[in-house]
């Protein structure tokens, strides 16, 4: 948590607030509502059902099943919204929010790699904010932006497929 804390971020705003998702019923009115939501998302851009039933099976377990799951939200409250007078440079505010939380979150990340932790960053709670602003009753002005789990990945995990260097540095 304090290499978590310790990430940089715009104007030094700290725009993050992260909830630790513990109890059975928190954790379980989280999942619900977000498979719905998804359920809701998926059926109106026509996807099979079976694709529906397997991609709700898949995330229920991981969220479930996860022996820590953190929301990471960006807490718009924390930005300075109010320094400037155009909409374009308000937007980019809340841009700076969400870059200043995927720092932390990538702190998080690289804090539980080195502590022999495996963990996964899930964007989904960007797709049913207000489901998630529901279910673990988070104030309005919070938004919702990732999940992580956290636990000891199973000897049968393989590690993932990264990019050759080359072929995302370049030299100008």
């Amino acid at each position: 948590m304090r290499a978590t804390c310790a990430a940089p971020s715009a104007h030094n705003s700290q725009p993050w607030r992260f909830y630790l998702v513990v109890s059975k019923s928190s954790r379980g009115r989280l999942v619900q509502k977000m498979l719905l939501a998804w359920t809701q998302a998926m059926k109106a851009d026509g996807r099979s059902a079976e694709l529906i039933r397997e991609t709700r099976e898949k995330f229920r377990k991981r969220f479930i099943t996860a022996p820590v799951l953190v929301l990471c939200c960006v807490d718009h409250r924390r930005l300075y919204y109010d320094r400037y007078l155009d909409h374009t440079r308000q937007g980019f505010e809340g841009l700076l929010g969400h870059h200043s939380l995927a720092a932390a979150i990538e702190n998080f990340l690289l804090a539980a790699h080195a502590l022999g932790l495996s963990a996964c960053w899930y964007s989904a709670p960007l797709f049913c904010q207000n489901e998630v602003r529901e279910a673990l009753r988070i104030p309005s002005k919070l938004e919702p932006a990732a999940i992580l789990t956290m636990g000891f990945a199973k000897p049968s995990v393989k590690a993932k497929v990264r990019r050759d260097l080359r072929s995302v540095f370049f030299v100008v």
